[in-house]
């Protein structure tokens, strides 16, 4: 089977993805085999659910939960230190390019046999959607046991190991990109308007019918210092639009919604506030 593509194809229910909750452990549990047991180590379903930087549960049509996953900031093995892990996981990798900012780490997976594949592609899709500074997921595990992964056997790669690492774990590395497009982004280009154009129609006929058949060159062809436009790309392709408008009534803003909890979307002037500062500590004291 090819890196990516879980060995079992075969998909014998329709499966949906969410955060996970607190009511899910018992489902989640009922999940957790032997090898599971072997192959995290001791598990605390409450625990993970709790203290987890992400969990996904995977849900049927009925809602029973048939997968989950929990990502972490740290390996989740008791021999390594939390604060620690990064010392750790050089001395066996050696110097690589995943660190604290760009990894997290999967504590636990877990899935019904008849939905492996559905639930390993949607759960790592969405995990990689839901943390956008993570540029790959580590696993942790017994050495020895990353033959028999299972759903996601494929997705998780060995990371080289340094020749005088003495370790009882192997570390393994999913990227980002096995899951999602690495997006490029920059300023828009007229020549976009083939690739945006067929997205928008696509997407909805009433842009086209309030804005006309040519806004979006047109909305390229008009930026200046107030008005940009930037896409993102993926092998050399535009695949989104955003458009940014400098010239904002805020009046009108602060007339429809209410923006106290944003200071009105007004930068205080300082010397104002310092003075006001000023004057409530006068008051205070007399």
């Amino acid at each position: 089977a090819s890196r990516g593509t879980p060995r079992d194809t075969q998909t014998h229910m329709s499966v949906a993805v969410r955060r996970a909750e607190f009511e899910d452990r018992l489902g989640i549990e009922a999940l957790i085999t032997d090898e599971d047991r072997t192959r995290f180590g001791a598990l605390d379903v409450a625990t993970l659910l709790e203290t987890a930087t992400l969990g996904i549960t995977a849900v049927d049509e009925r809602g029973q939960v048939v997968g989950y996953a929990a990502l972490s900031d740290a390996p989740g093995r008791p021999e390594v230190d939390p604060a620690q892990w990064p010392e750790w996981f050089r001395g066996i990798v050696g110097e690589v390019q995943l660190g604290v900012t760009n990894s997290a780490w999967l504590a636990l997976f877990v899935c019904h046999p008849a939905a492996r594949a559905e639930v390993a592609e949607n759960v790592m899709r969405t995990a990689f959607a839901t943390l956008p500074e993570v540029d790959a997921v580590l696993l942790a595990l017994p050495a020895g046991r990353e033959s028999s992964f299972g759903p996601l056997e494929d997705a998780f790669a060995p990371l080289p190991t340094l020749d005088e690492a003495s370790t009882p774990f192997d570390v393994l590395a999913c990227p980002r990109a096995l899951f999602l497009a690495n997006l490029k982004l920059r300023p828009a280009r007229v020549e976009d308007y083939d690739d945006l154009a067929a997205i928008f129609e696509s997407e909805s006929e009433v842009l086209a019918e309030r804005y006309g058949e040519f806004f979006i060159a047109q909305l390229i062809e008009s930026q200046d210092e107030s008005h940009k436009a930037l896409v993102a790309e993926v092998d050399e392709r535009a695949i989104g639009l955003m458009a940014l408008n400098a010239e904002v009534d805020i009046g009108e803003l602060q007339a429809a919604f209410d923006l106290d909890a944003f200071d009105g979307l007004v930068t205080a002037d300082p010397d104002l506030l310092a003075a006001a500062d000023a004057a409530l500590a006068r008051a205070d004291t007399a």
